[in-house]
């Protein structure tokens, strides 16, 4: 049997070398990596391959193969195939990357989009293991698969970001999760900062990581927005006592304007050094004695303080809790998790009443595929407070699914208001003229 194991990012690569480490990934007769690249613009972002460090991860499978390369020049993230041409799309590439005719399986991240999503399509008979897509394997399945995809899928391996809480990725299938505990991921860096031949530093003042995200660039938030954030950020890493500052851009970001980020740094006080873009966050992490990491809600961020023992601060959340206006966006669930547990830090019963969060806030995205979740995301808002309410649900979603907390309006007010939108606008402008006549005098306190 071959196992294809397809990844987009550095971090998934290493989760699956980790899986394997931890004995998670089964037995093959070859283990073959296919990576590729999903940067808005690949072209200026550093191969997966090239990445420093890269080989010790590398060495965990028997070749690597480029996705990218095969199809260029469309992008993997854009591949689709149609249903006639599957078959012809298998043989092309059992050919081109030299499977014969053998069995294969399939660990795929991001089920749900290309291209993994296409390469589960193409394999039609493969059986499937997912691959932890980070904090985003603790929500909802994004869109929903059929029954007999459900059937191909063996479980889900992923990273344990968050003590002792549950993924709910594809839960819907009733599939096993296996996790893959931190000391596997965390050998794995010191070896991938070793095969870099990147040397512990002894920072000579107090460091803190600061991460960027590429929120802008997926038009979450304003470019202004986002400039903002970074400059919170360094304050934030003040208050962790740091004096300096390592700031590491996201990989897929478009390029940072250095120049702002130097002089904001500069008016909180503090020295900046920009990483070099090739190394990964957890990388630093290992090769640096940081006072503390800081970011927007990057994955990243519970890796640091679940792998690396070391203190986090998220920054912007409220603003990106108004701006994931729609609610179902994947976003949702680890921006929920990294803003609870920062508000909440230390508090008892933290976990608990945190799975009790993210069971209602998933269920609320997905209330059809999570529908038998129902009863625990009422028991939980029926309970929770007016000011946690508002800030991890939605008033319309509540009013949609009836929610404890609906704001409905009286069976005669709806309609009333049917009735009118029925009546054409000729007729009906007379009464809306009186009506807003009614107003006016109601509120000058005559009749």
């Amino acid at each position: 049997m071959i196992q294809l194991t397809a990844v987009t990012t550095l971090f998934g690569a290493a989760s699956a070398a980790a899986a394997i480490d931890a004995g998670l990934l089964g037995e093959a007769d070859e283990r073959v990596l296919v990576i590729s690249n999903n940067a808005p613009i690949p072209e200026v972002v550093t191969s997966l391959a090239d990445t420093p460090g890269a080989d010790a991860i590398l060495s965990r499978f028997d070749r690597v193969v480029d996705l990218g390369a095969l199809l260029a020049p469309q992008r993997p993230s854009h591949w689709k195939v149609f249903a006639i041409d599957v078959p012809m799309q298998e043989r092309l590439m059992r050919g081109y990357w030299d499977l014969g005719d053998a069995e294969v399986e399939l660990v795929l991240e991001s089920v749900h989009v290309p291209p993994a999503a296409t390469l589960a399509r193409v394999f039609h008979s493969s059986r499937i293991t997912i691959l932890s897509e980070g904090l985003m394997s603790y929500g909802p399945t994004r869109d929903p698969q059929s029954h007999a995809f459900g059937q191909r899928i063996t479980g889900m391996v992923y990273l344990d970001l968050v003590e002792g809480l549950d993924p709910l990725l594809l839960s819907e299938h009733g599939i096993d999760y296996h996790p893959v505990a931190p000391q596997h991921f965390r050998a794995l860096m010191g070896e991938v900062c070793d095969a870099a031949q990147l040397p512990r530093v002894a920072d000579p003042a107090p460091t803190a990581l600061v991460l960027g995200q590429y929120l802008a660039a997926l038009r979450l938030i304003t470019p202004a927005q986002e400039s903002a954030m970074q400059v919170k950020m360094f304050e934030a890493a003040h208050e962790l006592g740091a004096t300096r500052v390592l700031f590491k851009p996201h990989p897929s970001a478009p390029s940072t304007n250095t120049a702002a980020l130097v002089e904001a740094a500069q008016r909180s006080g503090l020295e900046i050094e920009l990483v070099d873009p090739r190394l990964s966050a957890e990388a630093v992490m290992v090769t640096h004695d940081l006072v503390g990491v800081v970011a927007g809600f990057s994955t990243a961020l519970a890796t640091a303080e679940r792998i690396f023992d070391l203190p986090t601060r998220c920054v912007g959340t409220e603003v990106m809790f108004r701006s994931l206006t729609t609610y179902e966006n994947s976003n949702r669930i680890p921006l929920t998790i990294i803003d609870f547990r920062s508000r909440h830090r230390g508090e008892e019963d933290l976990l608990e009443r945190l799975r009790r969060l993210t069971v209602a806030v998933a269920f609320v995205m997905q209330p059809e595929t999570l529908s038998g979740r129902r009863d625990e995301a009422v028991a939980y808002l029926e309970q929770v407070s007016p000011e946690d309410r508002a800030r991890y649900f939605t008033q319309g979603r509540i009013n949609r699914l009836g929610l404890p907390g609906a704001q409905l309006k009286s069976a005669v007010s709806r309609m009333a208001r049917g009735a009118l939108e029925r009546v054409p606008a000729s007729a009906a402008q007379p009464t809306y003229q009186y009506l807003r006549k009614v107003r006016a005098s109601r509120a000058k306190g005559t009749t």
